[in-house]
């Protein structure tokens, strides 16, 4: 009934492919580096000098603070993603066949993706007029997927985490009054854990007599694995300021590879080529991808500004997923075949005291897998909804709160995979709520 010669390392493809969870921005990033930028939609990113979370944004900016400032705080993500699905075939024969046995073509699954809490924490110091040091940490990218371990499309998607968490440090310089430069250096630490299980599979190999003895079921874990590790990358922007009320400015953050060293095990018998339990080494890189920016900010009236940006993430190095183990033994290749996306964005901000302010903004962020959709990575062009505010209690002690909406479009696609044809449509929206306290010595 089955071919199980090639579905181990088929599995295991599967497994790494990464699903998006928690993840607001396309596929698998985060743009959630500060609560006050939430409440713009992130508009002006690389441009605007709220607080200290410019180290994540542009180092040139932190040559704007003439006093040394701290930010604290994070964002709770809370998504709702369910998935319609539908069990096509099993290698080539209709999954209608089986219904006799009580075998199911459903493949739905809802709140596949639960809430998330993401910290940031960063620091500005200048150490005179011309020069500016700052350091940070924050989680660019993550995710995070849950489905049942008797999800009929086990095959596609089982348990996904992914978090990396960035931690940089950064130099700004002054040149003149218009020209501001900033470079900073990067560590990624990756910590990822990724599971699938059997499916429809194991549940029709208890309907033959010639699989029924090794004991496979829809919870039966197909591969699992789990690894922990570094990546170092650079991120540099520039600034320039017409005058006070206007400027512009430009960022990049470079490409970083993580070299995944991680432990793979599943409880396939060995006389089908599993593992039994055992664990064996594998290596994977994961291509994280570069990004620049470009935005403005613009003080209309002393109350009133306005601030955009366009961002560009070079997703095309994410072209495929191959893993080898010992040897250099190709364990398997599968193809992702991004392409870049891009995101725009438009904030406006309104100071009504000098202790309050008011902001709202709009973005459009689009998917780089329209293409060459999956359900591991269930992704969609987003519509950002922003709301957000500054009160100031002292002119050095201020609070930002801000809250975002997020609108998926939604799409019916089909994949296979070992043997398995399948439909999906996933539907998804998600809030973000943030908090930031942030403290100028």
């Amino acid at each position: 009934m089955f071919n199980f010669n090639k579905l181990n390392c088929t599995l295991l493809a599967t497994t790494l492919t990464l699903s998006a969870g928690y993840a607001s921005a396309a596929a698998f990033q985060l743009v959630e580096v500060s609560t006050s930028g939430l409440g713009r939609a992130y508009a002006g990113d690389a441009a605007m000098a709220e607080d200290a979370s410019v180290v994540a944004t542009n180092p040139a900016l932190m040559s704007l603070f003439n006093r040394p400032v701290v930010s604290v705080g994070g964002m709770y993500i809370r998504p709702n993603v369910d998935l319609d699905g539908k069990i096509n075939s099993v290698n080539g024969t209709p999954v209608s066949a089986y219904s006799a046995y009580g075998v199911s073509s459903d493949a739905s699954h809802k709140n596949i993706a639960p809430s998330a809490f993401i910290p940031n924490l960063y620091y500005v110091h200048p150490i005179n007029e011309k020069f500016s040091v700052g350091g940070g940490a924050n989680v660019n990218y993550g995710l995070k997927t849950e489905f049942d371990k008797n999800y009929s499309a086990g095959v596609f998607a089982g348990t996904t985490e992914l978090t990396t968490v960035n931690f940089n440090i950064s130099g700004a310089y002054r040149l003149n009054d218009n020209w501001s430069f900033g470079l900073g250096l990067n560590a990624v630490y990756a910590d990822a854990l990724i599971e699938r299980h059997m499916g429809i599979r194991g549940t029709l190999a208890n309907l033959s007599p010639q699989t029924r003895p090794l004991g496979l079921s829809e919870s039966t874990v197909a591969a699992r694995l789990e690894g922990k590790e570094w990546g170092f990358g650079w991120n540099a922007g520039v600034v320039y300021e017409f005058n006070e009320r206007n400027r512009i400015g430009i960022s990049y953050r470079s490409h970083v590879d993580i070299d995944f060293k991680g432990d793979f095990s599943n409880q396939l018998p060995t006389v089908i080529g599993g593992t039994a339990g055992a664990v064996i080494p594998g290596e994977l890189t994961l291509n994280l991808p570069a990004y620049w920016e470009i935005a403005g900010y613009h003080r209309l009236t002393d109350k009133l500004a306005v601030s955009y940006s366009y961002k560009e993430t070079l997703w095309s190095r994410f072209k495929e997923l191959r893993a080898v183990g010992a040897n250099n033994k190709e364990l398997f290749q599968k193809d992702e075949k991004f392409n870049n996306a891009s995101r725009i964005a438009l904030g406006v901000s309104y100071d009504f005291t000098e202790q309050f302010t008011l902001r709202t903004g709009v973005a459009y962020d689009e998917s780089p897998s329209q293409k060459h959709q999956s359900i591991s990575i269930p992704d969609a062009d987003r519509t950002w909804l922003s709301l957000g505010a500054t009160y100031r209690f002292t002119p050095d002690l201020s609070v930002d709160i801000g809250y975002a909406h997020l609108i998926a479009s939604s799409s019916t696609f089909t994949e296979t995979e070992n043997g398995v044809s399948a439909t999906f449509k996933p539907k998804s929206t998600a809030d973000v709520y943030g908090l930031n306290l942030n403290y100028r010595f």
